[in-house]
């Protein structure tokens, strides 16, 4: 119910988003375009918008009906309807001509009944609110965080949080444009169909719809979001409830009220077991762990859960690793297989590769970790790296509480986990669906294909392209030599990328080979790294936490899937 209401209060506040506001002119201009007096033009494109964004959401995030459609494609449509509407505005006479021609106004007339009969045309409102609803549908975390996360987990709750979204949203458009109608109605010569009002909305449409063809409304949202104080993202984020429903304490059991482990949902395969099942593990203490073998922080992590599996199994603790995938290449067995050989695992890996056991237990992290009792009750919760030595007190003591004798000592002494520094780089995805930080030439999500211009002057944790790439929703893959320049601000510096075949990608460090300089990584030999495998590579190991501009030379097939960083 708290998402519910806060999916309906996200879509209120959708307006003043920085990819909204560029577009209210459209949805005023609709209101007034033709006949000021008209009053159901704003109702129109507001219902319109409404329908379209549901219908949108339907077919490219529940159905596979269009997965083949580059997500280029819905912007290029978009824009170009608004410019041909835009068009038609400025010259009305083609309009009606155009109208009359298709017969689409009178069967649109007689959709909408009888009482539209004989009133100005309904056409121009329709296609306008039909044609925002795809650029409508990327600006909300809310509305995001519904397609990842509650969509998966049930169809009808997620849906009628959609709704309530788009009803929030619908609302506030149909405000602005009913006043926004009434303001210009005051003003007489702004019903002229062919007076300069009316041609300077028409203009407007064109505007706005080149700047959706070409991308650079992004461009715009940009410059908003650097040159106001208000943070959509983050007032809208708020809206966004935590998963974990159950309270903690400081104690090493750290769940307060204790509560029935979910059982493993959707699994695809099992690596290093059979399948398991929670009924199967009664009488054992359970991790399960969410990670995925490209996740640096679940790296670094594994080897404390290897070092409890070997110290603790014949005292009966389990550890059942369920592997996440966050992108698709961490889908293939094969490669999950790599990577367990790889960080040396040999407890059972489950890979649920749907996310449907993730689902069960409301994650949203990796790591993730849940110790289960010899009851099946969730006991300690642990998300991210660290509390290593609470953590193994608590397997512990789980141990004992079921009757277990311990004679091994404590594997962690002390805590040895050092935080993330505040001034670090975040983690940088690399595909237009997470971009961040992004600055050259042309945007990012303008072609499936580009030519990249690359800035000359980055600010900090900015990151460009310069040569030819081809750009998809989780990934970009360099044509030809390309190159990728990022500043960073860490100890450590990782990539996750990939190739069909093993190629070499260059390193520069501040302008110099990388191994000239104090600070190759782990995989760097002689300034550049072998890519093959999809996984993570380590490019950058400085000596301390420092600043650095990190180059890239990529040949031509390379994919890269997104930074992270270590201190």
């Amino acid at each position: 119910m708290l998402l519910l209401f806060g999916a309906f209060i996200a879509g209120l506040l959708t307006v003043v988003a920085p990819c909204v506001l560029p577009l209210l002119p459209i949805i005023i201009g609709g209101s007034v375009s033709g006949d000021t007096e008209d009053k159901r033009r704003p109702f129109i494109i507001a219902g319109s918008l409404a329908v379209s964004l549901i219908l949108f959401t339907l077919l490219l995030k529940v159905t596979t009906l269009l997965i083949n459609i580059p997500p280029h494609a819905i912007t290029y449509f978009s824009g170009t309807v608004i410019i041909l509407l835009g068009i038609l505005t400025l010259f009305p006479l083609y309009y009606a001509k155009v109208m009359a021609r298709i017969g689409f106004e009178k069967r649109s007339q007689k959709l909408l009944g009888q009482g539209f009969k004989n009133k100005n045309s309904v056409v121009g409102p329709i296609i306008t609110g039909a044609a925002l609803g795809p650029v409508f549908s990327s600006c909300s975390p809310v509305y995001a965080y519904i397609l990842a996360t509650v969509l998966p987990a049930g169809f009808a709750l997620a849906f009628s949080y959609i709704i309530a979204y788009v009803l929030g949203l619908s609302i506030i458009l149909l405000g602005i444009g009913y006043y926004g109608q009434r303001v210009v109605g005051k003003i007489k010569f702004a019903s002229n169909p062919k007076g300069w009002f009316q041609r300077v909305v028409a203009i407007l449409f064109i505007i706005v719809g080149l700047l959706i063809f070409t991308g650079y409304d992004k461009k715009v949202q940009t410059y908003v979001s650097a040159h106001t104080p208000f943070n959509f993202d983050k007032l809208s984020a708020k809206l966004i409830p935590g998963k974990e429903k159950h309270e903690t304490t400081d104690d090493n059991l750290n769940v307060k009220t204790p509560y029935d482990a979910p059982d493993f949902k959707g699994i695809n395969a099992w690596i290093n077991s059979d399948p398991l099942t929670m009924q199967q593990l009664k009488g054992k203490v359970v991790l399960v762990d969410f990670w995925t073998y490209s996740c640096i922080n679940c790296i670094r992590n594994n080897p404390y859960l290897e070092k409890w599996y070997e110290t603790y199994k014949d005292q009966g603790f389990v550890i059942v690793g369920v592997h996440a995938p966050e992108f698709s290449f961490e889908k293939v067995l094969a490669n999950v297989k790599q990577g367990v050989k790889d960080q040396k695992i040999t407890y059972p890996v489950a890979l649920d590769n749907d996310l449907d056991t993730w689902n069960a237990y409301n994650n949203q992290y990796w790591p993730a970790g849940y110790l289960i009792d010899a009851n099946g009750k969730v006991r300690r919760t642990e998300f991210g790296e660290g509390d290593y030595q609470k953590s193994e007190e608590a397997i512990r003591a789980l141990l004992k509480e079921k009757g277990a004798t311990i004679s091994a000592a404590p594997t962690v002494s002390g805590e040895v986990y050092v935080p993330i520094t505040a001034q670090q780089t975040p983690e940088t995805y690399l595909g237009i669906q997470r971009a961040s930080n992004y600055y050259g030439t042309p945007y990012l999500g303008d072609a499936p294909t580009s030519t990249f211009t690359p800035q000359a002057k980055l600010p900090a944790n900015g990151w460009t392209l310069g040569g030819t790439w081809d750009v998809a929703n989780l990934n970009i893959t360099a044509r030809g030599n390309s190159t990728l320049t990022i500043v960073t601000n860490a100890k450590e510096v990782y990539l996750v990328a990939g190739s069909d075949t093993p190629q070499k990608v260059g390193v520069m460090l501040d302008g110099k080979p990388v191994s000239t300089t104090d600070s190759p990584g782990e995989d760097i030999v002689d300034s550049a790294f072998t890519v093959s495998t999809s996984r993570l590579y380590r490019i950058v190991t400085h000596p301390g936490f420092t600043g650095g501009t990190v180059t890239l030379t990529v040949p031509n097939g390379v994919s890269l899937n997104a930074f992270t960083f270590g201190s």
